[in-house]
């Protein structure tokens, strides 16, 4: 393995100081030492490679601690349903009869993205409008949010799916005046319409196909690729089952898993880590089983967020769960769904929770709260996955608890504009309120939640510090966070969030040469130019794993 020093460089360690050095040395997988370009310069032999940086800057390889990596490969390969590109039901047909001219019948379109919020129609697809143009083949299309999906009247034969079919628990169909499904399914209604390998029930949504392994693996290939051309070295799996790890376990014997991999179990398999009697993270660098993962509630997009229903909320985006307010959750019975988390606790493990709405989010924290007062622990850091709908006391309650928020801002810029239209302005100028987090002294994380939004790190970070939609809509600019807090955010934060922080998340002597340089002086971009930046060089583990 080659050795490097790099010099001349404007270093962003995220050290505990957040010091910037000027250069750095890697010697094998690990930083050797970090300093002054004389310093490193004095330090070279033979055995070392010199690159000069000319003032770009190196930062720690990103850690997306929220990344569905799996469909991410899969959406790179199926038909693009995203905004702009489809705009509208017309823009939808035409893109599934493209897709159905060049299938053979009988065989799936699938697609990702779509975001009928934004389509000029104003209503929800339905699989009338897909029917005619796909005669032959059934048709999957998933929503933006990955929380509901469009398909056609083939699909739903093939299901055994009627307009006498009862929702389930944590999901529902949509229905016309007549009581007919439409073909539009939320939540957990999705698993009862996708061919899938894995009953989930009411654990969370389940848009994972049933594939043959090399295409899944094909999946994890063609998306650790596109990561590491971006400076992601590692990512947080947020939702593992039965189908996803036979596909990492063989990608990593192929070589072809290259971003180091932390998984989060469903916890459909509670019972089962249980038995094998797993208390703790396990694996290694490359492959690890961290912690496991809960659903509370639905989806901001798609209105299915468990919210107080305690201000008016835009009636296309409100699944109202007349039990509870605004959205539903996915377990049936919420205090099992409590006991689920408070036992994963006294077992010794970490867990996440998917959780939005501010609702959503006093059931969890009191759940573990409760966790601690019958089993207390010390630095257990659980999780609450988005965060993004907590009020100012929530966010200290979140402090006190010592839980680890894992947001994902892109979610503003992509679809600020749609959460102000279901949610309102006030309500909607605070999702993911980072600024809140960080004052209160909280390890906030920056993440993708990809496929959901933008894969790339650079997207998510001027969301981050700009809080701007995509027509320039106010997002709440006394939530932005700076870019230096950012990149903390999406480095050594996220390490933290899984116990990884003396391994890696920062520039400092002894840990992994997880590195990236900026093809700039990245602090003297202007804000508004954060999200045009590339990287020049990954290294992973002390290896040039991609260089422009």
């Amino acid at each position: 393995m080659a050795n490097y020093a790099f010099i001349n460089g404007q270093v962003i360690t995220v050290d505990q100081s957040d010091r910037i050095c000027q250069a750095v040395l890697v010697e094998g997988a690990h930083i050797k030492a970090v300093g002054t370009s004389a310093e490193i310069a004095a330090l070279v032999n033979d055995s070392v490679e010199v690159i000069d940086l000319q003032g770009r800057t190196l930062i720690p390889g990103f850690i997306d601690a929220h990344n569905h990596l799996t469909h991410q490969g899969a959406a790179f390969a199926t038909v693009d349903f995203g905004y702009p590109a489809v705009s509208s039901i017309a823009d939808l047909r035409d893109a599934v009869g493209h897709a159905a001219e060049n299938c053979a019948p009988g065989q799936w379109i699938r697609g990702w993205g779509m975001n009928y919020e934004k389509f000029s129609d104003g209503r929800i697809p339905t699989r009338w409008d897909l029917d005619d143009i796909s005669p032959d083949n059934p048709v999957c299309i998933v929503h933006v949010s990955g929380h509901n999906v469009l398909v056609n009247s083939i699909a739903l034969a093939l299901a055994g799916v009627d307009d006498n079919t009862p929702d389930p628990s944590g999901g529902m169909f949509v229905r016309d005046e007549q009581g007919r499904i439409t073909g539009y399914a939320y939540d957990s209604a999705q698993q009862l319409v996708i061919p899938t390998s894995v009953d989930v029930g009411h654990h969370g949504p389940d848009i994972g196909y049933d594939l043959p392994l090399e295409e899944l693996v094909d999946d994890i290939d063609r998306a650790c690729k596109a990561y590491l051309k971006v400076g992601i070295t590692s990512i947080v799996d947020p939702q593992v089952t039965t189908r996803e790890m036979p596909g990492y376990m063989e990608a990593r014997k192929q070589g072809k898993l290259t971003v180091k991999t932390t998984c989060m179990y469903l916890s459909n398999h509670q019972d089962a880590i249980n038995e094998l009697g797993i208390t703790d993270h396990i694996g290694n660098d490359l492959l690890s089983i961290g912690p496991m993962k809960y659903y509370c509630d639905g989806a901001l997009i798609g209105g299915t967020a468990l919210f107080y229903a305690d201000e008016p909320q835009g009636e296309q985006g409100c699944k109202c769960n007349k039990s509870a307010g605004r959205g539903y959750t996915y377990w049936p019975d919420v205090e099992a769904f409590k006991e689920a988390l408070i036992d994963t606790h006294r077992r010794g493990m970490q867990f996440g929770v998917h959780t939005q709405g501010d609702m959503a989010m006093d059931i969890v924290l009191d759940a573990i709260e409760e966790a601690h007062r019958r089993f207390p622990r010390s630095d257990t850091r659980h999780r609450i996955e988005h965060c993004h709908g907590p009020s100012r006391e929530q966010v200290a309650r979140i402090r006190r608890l010592g839980v680890i928020p894992v947001t994902q801002p892109g979610q503003l810029e992509e679809t600020g504009d749609d959460l102000t239209h279901i949610y309102g302005e006030r309500r909607a100028k605070r999702f993911c309120p980072l600024r809140d987090m960080l004052d209160e002294g909280i390890p906030a994380v920056v993440s993708t939640d990809a496929f959901v939004q933008s894969y790339k790190p650079f997207d998510a970070i001027s969301a981050a510090v700009n809080r701007r939609s995509l027509t320039g809509r106010d997002m709440g600019q006394e939530q932005r966070i700076s870019v230096l807090e950012a990149i903390r955010a999406y480095t050594w934060n996220a390490a933290y969030s899984v116990y990884h922080e003396t391994r890696k998340g920062s520039v400092e002597v002894g840990k992994l040469a997880d590195l990236v340089v900026i093809d700039a002086d990245f602090l003297s971009v202007p804000l508004d130019e954060i999200s045009r930046q590339q990287v020049l060089m990954t290294l992973s583990s002390g290896e040039i794993v991609y260089r422009k």
